[in-house]
């Protein structure tokens, strides 16, 4: 197959490796010859094998070719431009796709004026390590058009998962309140390492979300997020604003020094190492958990008739417990990874006068568990995080944006997370996950957190069945 890709900053070279790697014919083009020229010697130069040559031009590209992918800059009048070149110049059969990673492939396929042959295929970076490739099919984008784009896909062993046109897609959207949750936690008083700790320890994420963040650029996000905002006119969108201040003052992350890290003083890695708590050899006297989500009446009172008989551990996430949690008592919250690795939170707030009594390190090392210490706020750090993601999930699975397969597939294979977060939801179940979403909803009379339908008729229905 003859493919031709146009735009050679890292994405379009990627993505042409990787063609070319497949067995394709590959044609690159950049805005200029020369520019096109240089952009395939950094393909050879970064490892590129295989049949890639540089055309003078896209109309000369296109001679004969079967597909084009699109890495150019992401605006839209450029895409536009360039659609229309495309237009007058590709054969009636010619395949166009899109690596936009934000832009509305409904609106280039009205540019490019035959939206049935027009897609997304936004490939990750590196495209020459990621496995996954979102196909983005607009409203009119035709059913052969997405099949062809399977079968690309495919033959370049790479993994698809398709969506319906939407804002931010599939894995940008469903992490965005990962980060936005982050971003809170480090505004509401929580150290940035701990927040990052918390999100490897308890979910088994390769990195924080913070310091992803960084690395990224908080501009981008900041960017990304005011595009959700506007495109979806819902404020639980709305970016976080000392996210602002930080982009104002210049501070975007690691490449300018300083982001929600100071490189200068720590990197995130020994920040991350400094706030965790590593486990010490089992012993000590028996502690008594009680593991429960919200207080009722009776846990209180099986807590208290606990506390009396001896040392005793509350194990749960609920912020309503801050109000009747007995003197004495320690509180955690216990995590199982997926990796069957345990983690815990315990609740270490000063200013809430909740102390962490010597017990909690006993159970902690009998049970082997790292652990942060993280302040009294509702949800703490771990399943505010992930209950987040996992409405996000619903809402974009109950929208018909893409089915629950193909998001856990996206978020395992994107982010490196050991569970999808319909994963997540199974093995925390529906009602606890939704009973959550309200509890963080009353505490903080924040829209953010509103269950999505979906999840609600799900908890009702997993009821039922009990």
């Amino acid at each position: 197959m003859i493919a031709v890709v146009v735009g050679l900053g890292p994405m379009g070279r990627g993505i042409a490796q990787v063609l070319a790697e497949a067995g394709h014919s590959v044609r690159v083009v950049d805005a200029t010859a020369e520019l096109g020229q240089s952009g395939l010697e950094r393909i050879r130069a970064d490892g590129g094998t295989g049949d890639i040559t540089a055309a003078a031009d896209v109309e000369s590209a296109l001679a004969d070719a079967e597909v084009l992918i699109e890495a150019i800059v992401e605006n839209m009048d450029a895409k536009r431009e360039l659609l229309a070149r495309v237009a007058a110049a590709g054969g009636p059969d010619l395949l166009v796709a899109s690596n936009t990673s934000s832009l509305s492939v409904n609106e280039m396929g009205r540019a490019f004026g035959a939206p049935e042959r027009l897609i997304g295929l936004h490939f990750f970076n590196p495209p020459t390590r990621m496995r996954l490739v979102e196909v983005i099919v607009g409203a009119a984008t035709g059913d052969a058009t997405v099949k062809r784009s399977m079968s690309l896909v495919e033959s370049l062993g790479k993994t698809a998962v398709v969506c319906q046109d939407s804002p931010n897609f599939i894995v940008n959207r469903v992490c965005r309140p990962l980060y936005y949750e982050a971003q809170l936690l480090v505004a509401q008083g929580v150290e940035p390492a701990v927040v990052d700790a918390a999100a490897r320890g308890g979910l088994g994420h390769p990195m924080g979300p913070l310091q992803l963040l960084d690395f990224t650029g908080l501009h981008t996000h900041l960017a990304s997020s005011e595009t959700a905002l506007r495109e979806f006119g819902d404020p639980r969108y709305r970016p976080i604003p000392q996210v602002r201040g930080l982009v104002r003052a210049g501070m975007t992350g690691k490449a300018a020094g300083r982001g929600f890290y100071d490189y200068a003083i720590e990197s995130p890695r020994d920040a991350n190492t400094r706030v965790l708590r590593r486990p010490g050899p089992a012993g000590g006297s028996t502690v008594r958990v009680l593991t429960c989500g919200a207080p009722t009446a009776s846990l209180v009172a099986e807590l208290n008739r606990l506390a009396e008989a001896g040392d005793t551990v509350l194990d749960s996430s609920d912020g309503g417990w801050l109000s009747v949690v007995p003197d004495g008592v320690g509180w955690v919250r216990l995590h199982q990874r997926a990796d069957g690795a345990a983690f815990a939170e315990v609740v270490e707030d000063e200013t809430a006068r909740v102390a962490v009594p010597g017990f909690v390190d006993q159970l902690l090392d009998q049970l082997q568990a790292p652990s942060v210490r993280v302040p009294a706020l509702p949800g703490l750090v771990v399943d505010r995080l992930a209950y987040c993601m996992v409405n996000e999930a619903v809402t974009v699975v109950e929208e018909g944006t893409a089915t629950a397969e193909d998001v856990d597939v996206a978020l395992r294979l994107a982010m490196g997370h050991p569970r999808g977060p319909f994963e997540s939801l199974r093995s925390a179940g529906a009602s606890a996950v939704y009973q959550a979403l309200l509890s963080l909803t009353e505490a903080f009379g924040d829209p953010r957190y509103r269950p999505a339908q979906l999840l609600r008729r799900q908890a009702l229905g997993e009821a039922r069945t009990r």
